[in-house]
């Protein structure tokens, strides 16, 4: 009787400091991106392109709202997340040339593509994949972050992303493997970058010099002449490729700048509202089940309890363990009350950030549509480019498939 008792007063006391306790999210430990320590052979050098990532809206709107997820901020984060990846690889010195690029651009050696899996002020999750221009899939791999919250607390003007962590473990993951390929390997690569955007604009041409393997690896059967005209004419329309990657680039530049400081704050405001309500939910489960066992003990002892003092503890346990639930409950409408202001939240970003992404969508370059439609274009226009320059019409049937030849690469010096 004496056990029950007690422990009953535990409840009650466990009941009273429930609400005390706060949920506090230790700093992550910073991840370093690997430097470049000597200068890399230029035939070495990959060139890198960062694709725009995948949205991944679920369509069930219901799904969006409890989830926290608004499209035009996904949208806005499809352009934002591929640059912080970009500055990230660009400042190792590891790589050539790194861009942001539309999805149908194929000028690079390496490709990095990305599909948002949860982003939130506390967590940011993608599945990143990582190809050559040869069709080899270096990777793929899923990579979650928790925020590194010193980030919050930074009030400088430039503070460090909360998940820069997960761009810099990305970029090491991109150096090792690359490390592991030989000098051949690497220069290989780029050999059948430079052809297969030949052959994208003069299939006829240049589709000869490459094989496709049984696993969808792209090998080179043999090589032009260094002194090829088409080759050396490819070559400088190529360069005008690259300078309109490299425009389209300042643009998303400007946009995640623009977009940098709204986010982060966006991102901050968003995380201490999702911890509250994390909290407010723990709170609210833990008060209904501890008030719910003090019910049933105050009912037990009740039932056996045979003195005054017995009865009066169970009596004690019952009407406590009843405020206890009705506390949960009360909690229980905290929860929404941060699911509403997080709402809120997500509703005024996205009406800031939408101009940005329309902005940033609608510059023309003299072409029309957006930047990703913009580049189809452009690769179209090359296209008439190389006409006019050779007089040798392209077919506008797709490129045939490229030779099934597994003869070993060799130099064509013939011309």
């Amino acid at each position: 009787m004496k056990r029950t008792l007690a422990q009953i007063v535990l409840i009650v006391a466990a009941l009273g400091a429930t609400g005390c306790v706060m949920h506090e999210t230790r700093p992550q430990q910073r991840v370093k991106a690997i430097q470049a320590s000597t200068e890399i052979p230029e035939s070495q050098l990959l060139d890198v392109g960062v694709r725009l990532f995948d949205e991944n809206l679920p369509e069930d709107e219901k799904v969006m709202e409890q989830q926290h997820i608004f499209p035009e901020v996904r949208k806005a984060e499809a352009r934002y997340l591929p640059m912080q990846l970009r500055n990230t690889l660009e400042g190792t010195g590891q790589w050539g040339q790194v861009r942001v690029m539309p999805e149908d651009a194929e000028a690079l050696d390496v490709y990095v593509s990305g599909k948002i899996l949860q982003s939130t002020g506390q967590l940011l999750s993608a599945e990143i994949t990582v190809t050559d221009a040869t069709g080899r899939q270096w990777f793929k791999r899923q990579y979650t972050q928790l925020a590194d919250t010193r980030s919050y607390k930074d009030q400088t003007g430039q503070p460090r992303d909360p998940f820069q962590n997960m761009y810099n473990m990305l970029a090491n993951d991109m150096l090792v493997y690359r490390q592991q390929l030989t000098a051949a390997d690497l220069e290989n690569v780029r050999r059948v970058s430079e052809l297969r955007f030949a052959s994208d604009l003069a299939p006829y041409a240049f589709s000869s010099y490459m094989t496709e393997d049984k696993k969808g690896v792209i090998q080179l059967v043999r090589l032009p002449a260094q002194d090829d005209p088409m080759l050396q004419r490819m070559d400088r329309i190529r360069e005008r490729d690259y300078a309109l990657l490299d425009t389209i680039n300042e643009h998303y530049s400007l946009f995640a700048e623009n977009m940098s400081e709204p986010y982060t704050n966006w991102r901050r405001y968003s995380y201490s509202e999702l911890e509250a309500k994390d909290e407010a939910r723990r709170s609210a489960l833990t008060r209904k089940l501890l008030g719910a066992a003090a019910i049933v003990g105050g009912l037990v002892v009740g039932a056996e309890a045979n003195t005054y003092a017995g009865q009066a503890a169970a009596t004690g346990a019952i009407f406590g363990g009843a405020y206890a639930v009705k506390s949960g409950f009360d909690k229980g409408a905290e929860v929404k009350l941060h699911s509403d202001s997080l709402k809120q939240l997500g509703e005024s970003f996205q009406a800031e950030v939408q101009p940005l992404v329309v902005e940033v969508e609608g510059r023309t370059l003299q072409l029309r549509g957006t930047a990703e439609e913009q580049y189809t274009e452009w690769r179209r226009l090359l296209k008439e480019l190389y006409e006019n320059e050779t007089g040798v019409q392209v077919p506008a049937t797709p490129a045939p498939e490229v030779a099934t030849s597994n003869a070993p690469a060799k130099a064509d010096r013939g011309g």
